[in-house]
């Protein structure tokens, strides 16, 4: 294990350079937005990258705000969206542009960037937030396809009714249909504006070289160890909320109402493959904010669910609650034997003890999932959560029923980790040994999260733990990841494929909030339940444990970029450390 040093230059004194440091599971897969997937890789291209829209950091869940939008859009017939743009703002500074000094950001910039999303060369797996839905860009997206080399370059520069810069500083964004969602979708990190400048310059190397108009700007990136941003000299004047909920008011989250962020100078995204690394660097300082590993749980969190007071007096402080992220066992139905079973999936859904687990490996931080909305969201609850209870008999039978008593001819199944966790190869564990029981034989194979990543985006895995946090608080947004055209390389990774579900998506996705919408949710989680087509698991209650002397921080459920509004209290700090 290894701890961090205790003390740096840096912060020898109340009036030293401000850091905030910030604990990773792993690498970021990308800090290319249109490439990004990950709830890792947002995090941090939400503090280099801005977009139209963003979700407000305090107020009422999902609210949404202007970012690079200087106003909320001008919507006529619910198909055309009018943005204006706050004028000089500027990308970062970078050698890709002249004299290495970045330029005013247009509404051409938002129109490279979204047909970079479009492009079928990128692959990106954002394509399904424009799919269908603009005027002219299916169209376009299908030219390419079948370009040349050549012919690529002047296809690119063609013009897309659905895009459009009426001049500098106003876009219009035109739909095929109405599009309830779109405002949600233009907040996601995905939409950001990207230069096309730093794309040329860097080509492949997008990924690793972000430029945008954020608060931060990268520093330096150490595969494996860290990622630093520094604070962006250039940034544009943007403030902390003024407006919140009672219950952020009573808890002083409004003291910075009104000032200009940021108030740190650096932020350090620090890389810990493993819980107790991590958890020892957050109990000696050197972390300001983490989640509690499983073995540390019992001494963090009383039996009443709060911060043992011994925890307290320290100065350590606990938020949690019911999160929108839903984990399942996703089974790939474009493996031959997996899509062909559908009773055999059945069967280790019956054969998995999801209480057990949740108890064991999780501590309980979470609710059974019987499909994957969130109970908050519409037509998310109420459902069964348990449509396929834990019974080996039960289990026995179906597998006798599709052809495999005791599991004889069953191949060797394979779970692939997603990540290197102590808790990701201990549910692999607990998932074999259940599934022993019935005969069938499960092995676990090692990956990075980004590997498990690619695996999911190359349909090339068995069975592996899937999860989503949501993009935006709407069921759609869990719904579009059983949707057949979304399939590898695309979110729906399990590659599931079913036409009445297809129907009943595409009828949800323009229409708005209703009885007929919710009628439509439950049938397509009844599709979901009855397929089998994952063992849906819990949705995360999330506790969040950090620092007193880290100021502003209330949990957020879109974390892009949120740590932008946070801040050190340098005193606090050093007298707690001493």
């Amino acid at each position: 294990m290894t701890l961090l040093s205790n003390c740096t230059p840096k912060q020898n004194s109340a009036n030293s350079t401000k850091i905030i440091r910030v604990a990773m599971g792993d690498d970021p897969k990308t800090l290319d937005p249109a490439q990004s997937s990950d709830q890792g890789s947002s995090g941090v291209i939400g503090l280099v990258f801005e977009g139209l829209m963003r979700f407000a950091y305090l107020g009422p869940a999902g609210q949404l705000e202007p970012a690079l939008a200087r106003t909320l859009p001008v919507i006529k017939d619910n198909k055309i969206y009018t943005f204006h743009l706050n004028k000089n703002v500027k990308f970062q500074d970078d050698p890709a542009f002249p004299d290495g000094k970045g330029r005013e950001v247009t509404a051409h910039d938002f129109i490279y960037s979204f047909k970079r999303i479009a492009d079928p060369k990128l692959l990106s797996p954002n394509w399904w937030m424009f799919d269908g839905m603009i005027v002219g860009l299916n169209e376009w997206r299908e030219k390419l396809k079948t370009a040349s080399a050549d012919e690529r370059q002047g296809i690119w520069d063609e013009d897309i009714d659905g895009f459009t810069a009426n001049d500098r500083h106003t876009l219009q964004i035109s739909l095929t249909r109405p599009y309830p969602q779109l405002l949600q979708i233009l907040s996601m990190t995905h939409a950001s504006a990207v230069a096309r400048e730093v794309v040329s310059k860097y080509g492949e190397e997008i990924g690793n070289h972000p430029v945008g108009t954020g608060a931060f700007q990268l520093k330096d990136w150490r595969r494996g160890s860290k990622v630093i941003l520094t604070k962006n000299p250039n940034f544009r004047e943007d403030t902390y909320p003024e407006i919140a909920t009672d219950e952020e008011r009573v808890d002083g989250l409004l003291k910075a109402a009104g000032k200009n962020i940021p108030f740190v100078d650096e932020i350090d995204f620090l890389i810990f493959k493993e819980e107790q690394p991590r958890w020892l660097n957050f109990l000696s300082g050197q972390i300001d904010i983490t989640g509690i590993p499983k073995d540390n749980f019992g001494d963090t969190v009383g039996s009443s669910g709060e911060l043992k007071e011994e925890m307290r007096i320290k100065g350590y402080r606990l938020k949690k609650r019911l999160s929108l992220t839903s984990w399942w066992i996703e089974f790939n139905l474009k493996d031959p034997f997996l899509e062909k079973h559908k009773k055999v999936r059945q069967a280790l859904w019956h054969a998995f003890d999801r209480e057990k687990a949740l108890s064991l490996l999780f501590n309980n931080r979470g609710q059974l999932a019987g499909g994957p909305i969130t109970p908050s969201l519409e037509g998310g609850s109420p459902l069964d959560p348990n449509p396929y209870p834990f019974d080996i008999e039960k289990a026995k039978t179906l597998l006798k029923e599709a052809g495999f008593p005791d599991g004889k001819g069953i191949p060797e199944l394979v779970f692939d980790l997603r990540g290197t966790g102590a808790t990701n190869r201990q549910l692999g564990e607990f998932l074999k040994d259940n599934w022993s029981q019935i005969g069938v034989t499960l092995r676990i194979r090692g990956n990075s999260f980004s590997e498990a990543l690619q695996k999911m985006k190359e349909a090339k895995f068995q069975v592996m733990l899937g999860g989503w946090a949501a993009d935006y608080p709407d069921p759609e947004n869990f719904l579009q990841l059983y949707f057949s055209e979304n399939k590898a390389p695309g979110p729906n990774s399990a590659n599931f494929s079913n036409a009445e579900y297809d129907k009943l998506y595409r009828q949800i996705r323009t229409e708005r909030p209703g009885p007929s919408r919710i009628k439509a949710i439950k049938r397509m989680n009844e599709i979901l339940q009855d397929d089998a087509v994952a063992i849906f698991f819990f949705h995360s209650i999330a506790y969040t444990v950090y620092r007193s002397w880290l100021k502003n921080f209330t949990p957020h459920e879109f974390l892009y970029g949120t740590e932008r509004f946070w801040d050190i209290d340098q005193e606090e700090k050093q007298k707690l450390l001493k």
